[in-house]
């Protein structure tokens, strides 16, 4: 009977230790910010299911509607303070308004690479996160951000730069 019960504990523990290792690579955050990543100004969330991959999504409105992203993250040092990050997503990427003229109004889908960097904050294991992207823009976008610089009606306020930063603050949920 003895030797059965330490069989059992044993068996146990074999059990419960690999999840509790686990456990500590499952970090999941979540948190508001400004930039492709986040959908244009919205909110992030992301779920790094072994220490030095993380896997995101986006929703935000980026002044023509919704702006949706998903994508991953590779961490290259998840263990220090600051970390810097590879990445890629598919979503929003681009957006053109013309006031006055609604033919012009167009959001662009696509390929977005990159790279972020997150500086831990405190004891929580928040971060700060900040990156550049450089976002591959759909044909028929760029076809039509051409048009607008050939309409004598459309004034650029600005020019379409070929890439884009993004900042926000991610708070650790678990």
């Amino acid at each position: 009977m003895k030797k059965a019960i330490k069989m059992l504990a044993l068996v146990g523990i074999g059990i419960v230790m690999p999840k509790a290792h686990a456990q500590e690579n499952n970090q999941l955050y979540m948190g508001p910010g400004i930039g492709l990543d986040y959908g244009g100004i919205g909110a992030k969330i992301e779920y790094l299911p072994i220490k030095n991959i993380g896997v995101f999504a986006g929703l935000g409105y980026n002044l023509l509607g919704i702006g949706w992203n998903v994508g991953a993250t590779y961490k290259i040092m998840p263990t220090k303070k600051v970390s810097v990050n590879p990445m890629v997503f598919y979503g929003y990427n681009g957006g053109s308004k013309v006031n006055g003229l609604p033919d012009y109004d167009m959001i662009s889908y696509g390929v977005t690479a990159g790279v972020n960097i997150d500086f831990k904050m405190g004891k929580k294991g928040n971060k700060l996160s900040a990156g550049v992207f450089v976002p591959f823009r759909s044909q028929k976008f760029m076809d039509n951000y051409d048009a607008m610089k050939n309409d004598y009606r459309v004034v650029l306020q600005t020019e379409l730069l070929p890439i884009a930063v993004g900042v926000g603050y991610n708070f650790r949920l678990n």
